[in-house]
C-alpha cells in the first residue's frame, strides 16, 4: 500500500478541534501523546523530511520499533517547556492523523494560532474552546507527582517515555522496513544496499567470535577529564581529532559517564555551533528530570545528529550528545 505522505511532502497541521476528536483520555493516539509543545504547530506548514517507519528502543535496549503512521516534520524539536525544560531537544513525532496535505509553503493561521494559544488577556478576541479543551487535556498529562498530594517529583510523559507503547516490536531478520524506506524517500537504494552488508557482515563477525563493524576500542583512562569550556548556544566549536577523544576515554568509551558512540566520528574535526547546553534531561524509564552539575553539561552541536547508518537506517535524527573535552573552541 502506498504511502499516504512521503519526504518532500508539504503538510499542515490540523485544527485542535480534529485533533482533540483523535485523542483518549491520556491525550495519546495509538500510544503516541501529542504534547503541549506541539500545540505551536497548529494551523502551519511543515515540509516532512522522514516517515518515522521505526525507532531504536533507547529505553530497554532491546533492538528496534516498528512505528506506524508517522512522519517527522523539517525543523520540528520539542522545546522542553511544557516537560520542566527538558533540554534534550528531541524531534517530535506526528500521526499522520494529525496533518493533512497542503498545496504550498508558508503558515496558513498565523493569527489564530495567536488567538488560539495565547488569547490576549482582556476577553476582546475570545479563544477556540477546543484549544482550550486540547490544552488542558495535554498539559495535564504532560506532567503528574509521583506521590499525588504530597509534593512529589515530577512525573512526565513524552514522546521519550511513550515510545515503547507507541512502536511495535520489530524481529531482526524483518527486512521491510528498509523496504519502507526506499519507498517514503528516506533512503536512497544504495544507502540500504550498504545498510544490508553491513548487517551481515556483522552477523557474520559475531558468528566467528570476530570484530563487528564498526568497531571501537575503550579508552585509557580510569578517571576522565572534565573540561570545562563554559560553552553557551552560539559558541562555534571543533571536534576533536579521532585520537584525542579516545585519549578522554575509559575503558568502557565513557567520559564522565557519557559515551562517545562510534558513529560520532563523522563529526570529528568539523566545525559546529552549540545549539544546548543541557543540564536538565528526561531519564526514558522513569520519567523523572535528571540534572546535571553546571560543570558536565551535555553539549548539543546544530547539525550534529544521530544520521543512524549502524543502527538500521533509524530514522529519528536525534541530537548526539558531548562532552566539552570532545571539543575545543573556534577563535
Amino acid at each position: 500500500m502506498a504511502n499516504k505522505f512521503v519526504v518532500g511532502d508539504w503538510v499542515e497541521v490540523k485544527s485542535a478541534g480534529e485533533i482533540l476528536g483523535t485523542l483518549d483520555n491520556r491525550g495519546t493516539l495509538d500510544g503516541m501523546p501529542f504534547m503541549p509543545e506541539m500545540l505551536a504547530c497548529i494551523g502551519k506548514r511543515f515540509r516532512i523530511c522522514k516517515r518515522a517507519t521505526k525507532t531504536c528502543d533507547t529505553i530497554d535496549k532491546a533492538g528496534f520499533r516498528r512505528v506506524k503512521e508517522t512522519v517527522l516534520l523539517d525543523g520540528v524539536r520539542c522545546s522542553g517547556m511544557d516537560h520542566g525544560g527538558c533540554q534534550a531537544g528531541c524531534m517530535i513525532f506526528w500521526k499522520e492523523q494529525w496533518i493533512k496535505p497542503a498545496l504550498a509553503p508558508g503558515q496558513s493561521a498565523a493569527i489564530a494560532i495567536e488567538t488560539q494559544g495565547r488569547g490576549n488577556g482582556n476577553g476582546s478576541l475570545p479563544r477556540d474552546p477546543d484549544f482550550v479543551r486540547l490544552e488542558a487535556r495535554v498539559r495535564k498529562a504532560a506532567c503528574a507527582d509521583d506521590t499525588p498530594g504530597m509534593g512529589g517529583e515530577p512525573v512526565y510523559m513524552c514522546l521519550i517515555t511513550e515510545m515503547k507503547r507507541a512502536s511495535l516490536s520489530m524481529a531482526w531478520w524483518d527486512l521491510r522496513h528498509f523496504v519502507a524506506d526506499i519507498r517514503s524517500g528516506n533512503r536512497r537504494i544504495m544507502e540500504v544496499v550498504r545498510a544490508l552488508l553491513l548487517g551481515l557482515f556483522s552477523w557474520v563477525q559475531d558468528k566467528r567470535g570476530g570484530a563487528c563493524y564498526p568497531s571501537m576500542e575503550g579508552g585509557p583512562l580510569k578517571k576522565t577529564p572534565n573540561d570545562d569550556l563554559r560553552l553557551q548556544p552560539g559558541d562555534l566549536v571543533k571536534v576533536r581529532p579521532p585520537q584525542e577523544i579516545v585519549n578522554t576515554l575509559d575503558a568502557n568509551c565513557r567520559t564522565r559517564g557519557l559515551r562517545f558512540d562510534v558513529g560520532m566520528f563523522r563529526y570529528c574535526e568539523g566545525e559546529y555551533r552549540v545549539a544546548i547546553r543541557a543540564l536538565r534531561l528526561i531519564d526514558q524509564r522513569t520519567g523523572k528530570m535528571i540534572h546535571m552539575a553546571d560543570q558536565s553539561p551535555c553539549i548539543l552541536l546544530d547539525g550534529a545528529t544521530c544520521h543512524g547508518d549502524f543502527m538500521k537506517l533509524c530514522p529519528r535524527s536525534e541530537y548526539v550528545f558531548w562532552r566539552e573535552a570532545w571539543l575545543e573552541r573556534v577563535p
